[in-house]
């Protein structure tokens, strides 16, 4: 591999580092808003995604299992393991989400900048799929967002604040580096 592709992985590995640690962060905050919705609202059906708002979070922590735990593992995801539709309790969701961060965060952390080239193979149906490591990490960045803005509308249309964060009020939040400044 040339120099200077190491070095695009190297940047492009601590950028994602720090996608799913402002990513834990404000999923930690979404959790902690759900807590305080009353259980009737929080289980209603909404007609979206998934049902539920509490259904919507969990599809994010299955999506992350499905791919770090399972596939990632060269496992085959079994969507009966699926935590949506199963789980009521944000007591239950708030244990899988602290025991998901951890372990995702660990892998993250110790991925090298070569091994986002490599692929990683997986059973589905019969057939043997693959995926690199860098399409895993960046799909799970979208898939998250993506159903983020998803909790935002149902919340706002619930009449509940969301706890968005941007990624300035996160670095304040956690004291990561202040503004980058670059040179002419």
């Amino acid at each position: 591999m040339p120099p200077h592709d190491a070095c695009k992985d190297a940047a492009e590995l601590a950028v994602l580092g720090n996608l799913y640690r402002y990513n834990s962060y404000v999923r930690k905050k979404y959790l902690a808003t759900l807590k305080g919705i009353p259980s009737s609202e929080l289980l209603r059906d909404r007609e979206a995604s998934h049902p539920s708002l509490l259904d919507i979070y969990l599809h994010v922590l299955d999506a992350y299992r499905a791919w770090f735990v399972v596939r990632y593992e060269g496992k085959e995801w079994v969507p009966s393991e699926s935590l949506s539709g199963r789980v009521t309790s944000t007591s239950v969701a708030g244990r899988e989400a602290g025991r998901l961060d951890a372990y995702v965060l660990g892998l993250v952390e110790r991925l090298r900048p070569e091994d986002l080239r490599r692929t990683v193979r997986f059973p589905d149906g019969g057939r043997i799929l693959g995926d690199t490591v860098r399409d895993i990490l960046w799909h799970m960045t979208e898939e998250e967002l993506q159903h983020r803005g998803e909790l935002n509308a149902l919340l706002w249309q619930a009449g509940v604040e969301p706890p968005v964060t941007d990624w300035m009020v996160w670095k304040l939040e956690t004291g990561q580096p202040g503004p980058t400044v670059f040179d002419p």
